[in-house]
């Protein structure tokens, strides 16, 4: 089993290529619309949801099998057909151009492997095997769902704003550092979780008080 370097990609823009026209390739084509890509689809049947996707958000759609030359100028592939013939193909194409490439449920064919993620916001929590048990992943995520609840999501908005006043106003790294260390370990977080939300900003700003930052910055949306 290989072994997997984790990697967050921006793919905003990027040229991605889908084969296969099922329910997994339509489930893997909104999720990569939702992150900006530039999706084309490659298959010969497609479901109702598909054509709707093509229709509505702009998926370029080549109805018929794969061809090497689908591959042109494309950033990254996923395959979700149940056609061994067509995976080990585009797997040994993709491989040649060192084209990203991922085999839905065949990671030994895989250059890339797509976790199991849990978002909060712009907080992202990607859970992986290593390809070994997707099922072990999902159940991972849900327990986390249980402890990572839609406060962070706040909690994250809140110290995004802090940041920004703080690397206008502090010039240290060490002092920013100091900061952002006694604002995580705050009360804040706990504060959010109930509901507390005039409290949990009260925190903040008592916080960036004691390091002699004017916090009118941060603001209270």
């Amino acid at each position: 089993m290989s072994s997997y370097y984790p990697l967050f990609l921006n793919l905003q823009g990027e040229k991605t290529l889908v084969i296969g026209g099922g329910q997994v390739a339509e489930r893997k084509i909104r999720t990569l619309l939702r992150y900006g890509a530039a999706v084309t689809l490659v298959s010969p049947e497609i479901t109702v949801g598909l054509e709707r996707l093509v229709e509505q958000r702009g998926v370029a759609l080549r109805r018929r099998p794969f061809r090497a030359s689908d591959l042109r100028g494309v950033r990254l592939v996923i395959c979700a057909t149940n056609d061994e013939v067509t995976n080990r193909r585009a797997a040994r194409e993709a491989e040649k151009r060192r084209i990203l490439l991922n085999v839905v449920d065949v990671p030994e064919l895989c250059r890339f492997i797509v976790p199991s993620v849990l978002r909060r916001g712009d907080l992202t929590v990607a859970i992986s095997t290593g390809g070994g048990s997707p099922a072990l992943a999902k159940r991972v995520r849900r327990e986390l769902e249980a402890h990572i609840g839609p406060e962070y999501t706040e909690f994250l908005g809140l110290l995004k704003r802090v940041r920004r006043v703080v690397r206008r106003d502090v010039s240290q790294e060490a002092e920013r550092r100091a900061i952002y260390g006694a604002l995580i370990d705050s009360e804040a977080l706990a504060l959010l979780r109930a509901g507390r939300r005039d409290a949990a900003r009260a925190v903040v700003h008592e916080i960036l008080g004691q390091f002699g930052i004017k916090s009118s910055g941060v603001g209270s949306g």
